[in-house]
């Protein structure tokens, strides 16, 4: 095992505390909130739990929930990724667009296609995760500013490419198969999202990787003097998160069957909005995988209930943005009561 520096082990110590049992901890409020919504959902409004609702709510958690975890990643650093929307959409631009041009070019072989297809899309996507990584890390500057840029040149790319115009013609196995497929009833992305989490909450609790992030995340300024390899995570933490927003660009593509430059649009947002809910503290140094991914759930299921009751869209955004202060609320009063701990 790995040792931490002295000056670091109160910051390490902090993400690794028992459970705060007080109530603003999104440990306890959360599940409580999504039980209360689930149930209230299942008594009064029948169109919930039906079969088609739950299969299409169950796809909308997975994309959000992939998403998401990237954005905690780089928030336990203490910084923020505003480029995960324009990303999803560069990734499925790009698959859509290598698929059909490895289609014409050795026609049958799907499987290839869409091998070659995939892998370019999380290529792409991990190289622009790189550059904000590098930029964040070498030069100091804001990540707010640094993924903000990104967001402006990644979205234009995305539509200079595509001229605004959908991809279509990609091969029925991977739209059928990857995008609509189920096993026993359940998408293959929600598999691909609870084996995230899973690998995810393994290496925050087991691994070299997990107890630097948050080392780095909880002091920063000690983590450079102690000589731990700010720069290496810090780059490494920005490429997995787009590689993770690359595959909910591909996952999405395959589900809507067209490259499109405008998809993934509200990941931004709403990335953001599932870690502070989920109580990924905003000063960096803290946050669960497990929690960010009930925290996905929870904001899927209000919308799809806002959905099913009609509620107008302007009014939706209102609701989300009174959730959202709500959750920051509370993790400023957890921060204050860590503080006078």
């Amino acid at each position: 095992m790995s040792t931490i520096p002295t000056s670091l082990q109160g910051a390490v110590a902090r993400a690794a505390r028992p459970p705060d049992r007080r109530f603003w901890s999104a440990r306890w409020y959360l599940p409580l909130l999504l039980l209360l919504l689930l149930a209230g959902l299942s008594l009064g409004e029948p169109r919930f739990l039906s079969s088609l609702n739950l299969l299409n709510l169950s796809r909308n958690v997975s994309y959000l929930a992939i998403a998401s975890v990237g954005q905690m990643i780089v928030m336990i650093l203490g910084g923020m990724d505003l480029s995960i929307g324009v990303v999803v959409a560069l990734s499925s631009v790009t698959t859509a667009i290598v698929m059909n041009l490895v289609a014409v070019w050795w026609p049958g072989y799907e499987l290839l296609a869409i091998a070659v297809a995939i892998g370019a899309a999380l290529t792409i996507s991990g190289f622009v995760g790189f550059l904000n990584g590098l930029c964040v890390a070498k030069t100091g500057a804001s990540a707010f500013i640094v993924t903000l840029g990104a967001f402006s040149i990644v979205n234009g790319i995305a539509y200079y490419v595509t001229a605004g115009i959908p991809i279509y013609g990609m091969p029925a196995s991977f739209t059928n198969g990857l995008g609509r497929g189920t096993a026993a009833g359940i998408p293959y992305s929600v598999f691909a999202a609870i084996l995230l989490t899973i690998v995810i909450a393994a290496v925050q609790r087991r691994t070299r990787f997990g107890r630097y992030l948050y080392a780095i995340g909880g002091n920063p300024h000690a983590a450079r003097i102690s000589g731990l390899p700010v720069i290496r995570y810090t780059v490494f933490a920005y490429t997995l998160c787009s590689l993770l927003a690359g595959l909910t660009g591909v996952l999405l593509t395959a589900r809507v069957g067209a490259g499109q430059a405008n998809l993934g649009a509200e990941f931004m947002l709403q990335s953001i909005a599932v870690a502070v809910v989920a109580g990924v503290s905003l000063r960096g140094g803290l946050g669960r995988v497990e929690i960010v991914f009930l925290s996905a759930v929870f904001i899927t299921v209000l919308a799809n209930a806002m959905n099913l009751i009609r509620i107008d869209s302007k009014v939706q955004t209102i609701v989300f943005g009174v959730v959202l202060l709500a959750a920051v609320f509370l993790d400023r009063r957890k921060a204050k009561g860590n503080d006078h701990a």
